[in-house]
C-alpha cells in the first residue's frame, strides 16, 4: 500500500506516535483509522471496476490534498469538486483530472481557470446549464484562446441546477457550438435530490432519460469527442445509477463516471443507513468483499458529572457535525483505571452546544471526570470542515501521521 500521507510536526515524535490514551495530545481531537480508510477505498475501487464505471470521488467531503492523492493512488479516475477554490486545491495537490460538478460563473473565476489551464497539465470538465452562462464563458475563453470541456447538466424538477427537458438541452447545445473555445464532451447530472416512496424507480427513470439524451446527441454528432462522458451518482444512489449505466445498450460508446463523496470516510449515521439500503437492493454491492466502515472518530474528555445519569463532555458544535444526527459515543477510556471499553446504546448524546455535549448514562456507569469518550459521527463533510489537521491512527489510538484540510 503506497503511503500518500505527509507527516507534520516533529519527525521523531511522529515516528514514535502521539498516544491519545496516554494523554499526549490535546482533546478534543479528530482522527481517522488507517485500516478503515484502506478498506473503504478498496471496496469502492472494486465496485467501480466490477461494474465498468470510472470513479471520480467528490472532494468536498474532506478537502484534504493528502486524501485526494490517496484516492487517486487507489484507482480514482478523477477528483470532483464544487467550487473554483476547491479546484485550485486539487490542482496544487497534483491532481491532473478534475470534474467541476457545478456551474463556472463569474469573471474572476474564469480568469483563475484560464490561468490553470494555461499553466498546468490539467484535464478539466465543467458543468453548464444556462445559455447566458454559455455566452459569458464563450466570450471570455475565445479571447483567451483556451478551450474548456463542458458537461451539459440535466436536472430534476424542483431540484438543483440542470436543464429540465430535451428542448432546453438542444438550445444549450446550439449556443455552445457558436464558440470554438467551448467543447461539449458529455452530460452530467445529480440524482441525490430525488426522494419519496418511489425514489428508486424515479432515480432509474431519470438516469435512463439522461442516457437516452446522450445516445441521441452522440448519434447526431453533437459531442466534441469520440467517447463522451456521462457522469452522476452521489453517495446514496450510486448503485442504481451504475445499474442503469451498465445495462445501457451503448455502454461501450461512453465513459460512465460516478461521483460518490462519502465512501472513504463513511459514518454511523445517514451514510451508514444509505449504504445498508444499497446492500439490500443491489446484488452488485453485496458481491463486493467486506463493507464500508466508519473511519472518523472524535476523542473528548468528560468535564463534569453534575447530575446522576448525566455527563458533560468537552466537545461541541465547533468540533463535530450535528445536522444529520448527534455524535454517537463508542468507547470509554478510564484515565485512572487505564481501561478501554465499548459503550452500548444506554450511553447516548442528548444535546450539543458550542463547546459541550450532554450525555445520558445508565445508573451503573463508571465514568469519572477526566475520562475520555470516543465518538463516531454522522455526515462527515460537516465534521471535516471544523478541523485544519486530522490525525491518522494505525494502532491502539496512536497518531502516527496527520493530514490537512483546506475549506
Amino acid at each position: 500500500m503506497p503511503d500518500f500521507f505527509k507527516g507534520s510536526g516533529d519527525p521523531q515524535q511522529l515516528q514514535q506516535g502521539w498516544d491519545i490514551l496516554a494523554e499526549q495530545v490535546s482533546l478534543p481531537v479528530a482522527v481517522l483509522r488507517q485500516d478503515a480508510l484502506q478498506q473503504n477505498a478498496h471496496w469502492m475501487a472494486q465496485f467501480a471496476q466490477q461494474n465498468n464505471v470510472l470513479l471520480a470521488p467528490h472532494g468536498k467531503t474532506t478537502m484534504s490534498p493528502e486524501l485526494f492523492k490517496y484516492q487517486q493512488g487507489m484507482g480514482a479516475w478523477a477528483i470532483t469538486v464544487a467550487t473554483v477554490p476547491q479546484l485550485i486545491c486539487a490542482v496544487e495537490a497534483g491532481i491532473k483530472r478534475v470534474i467541476l460538478a457545478n456551474q463556472l460563473v463569474g469573471r474572476y473565476h474564469f480568469e483563475l481557470v484560464a490561468n490553470l489551464l494555461k499553466s498546468a497539465p490539467l484535464e478539466l470538465f465543467c458543468f453548464v446549464d444556462s445559455i447566458d452562462n454559455v455566452h459569458a464563458l464563450g466570450d471570455f475563453f475565445n479571447q483567451q484562446e483556451v478551450k474548456v470541456n463542458l458537461l451539459l447538466e440535466i436536472g430534476v424538477v424542483g431540484g438543483r441546477c440542470g436543464v429540465r427537458n430535451f428542448a432546453e438541452l438542444t438550445s444549450l447545445i446550439k449556443a455552445c457550438h457558436a464558440y470554438p473555445s467551448l467543447q461539449i464532451v458529455g452530460l452530467g447530472f445529480y440524482e441525490g435530490i430525488i426522494g419519496g416512496e418511489h425514489a428508486e424507480q424515479d432515480v432509474e427513470r431519470f438516469v435512463e432519460s439522461v442516457i437516452m439524451y446522450a445516445e441521441q446527441l452522440h448519434q447526431q454528432g453533437m459531442f466534441a469527442c469520440s467517447e463522451p462522458i456521462v457522469s452522476g451518482a452521489g453517495s446514496a444512489w450510486y448503485d442504481v445509477v451504475t445499474k442503469v449505466m451498465k445495462h445501457s445498450a451503448h455502454t461501450c460508446e461512453f465513459k460512465f463516471v460516478i461521483r460518490p463523496g462519502c465512501y472513504l470516510i463513511h459514518d454511523t449515521g445517514i451514510y451508514h443507513n444509505a449504504q445498508q439500503a444499497i446492500l439490500k437492493r443491489s446484488e452488485a454491492a453485496c458481491g463486493i468483499e467486506g463493507e464500508l466502515v466508519s473511519s472518523l472518530f472524535i476523542w473528548a474528555y468528560v468535564t463534569s458529572l453534575p447530575e446522576p445519569g448525566f455527563a458533560i463532555v468537552g466537545m461541541g458544535k465547533r468540533d463535530v457535525a450535528f445536522d444529520a444526527g448527534l455524535p454517537k459515543p463508542e468507547y470509554h477510556y478510564g484515565t485512572y483505571c487505564k481501561r478501554l471499553q465499548s459503550l452500548n446504546s444506554d450511553f447516548y448524546t442528548e444535546k450539543i452546544m458550542d463547546q459541550h455535549a450532554m450525555l445520558r448514562l445508565p445508573p451503573n456507569h463508571l465514568l469519572k471526570v477526566g475520562d475520555m469518550i470516543c465518538f463516531s459521527t454522522s455526515h462527515p463533510c460537516l465534521t471535516f470542515d471544523k478541523w485544519k489537521h486530522i490525525g491518522i491512527v494505525e494502532r491502539d489510538w496512536v497518531i502516527t501521521k496527520t493530514i490537512t484540510t483546506h475549506f
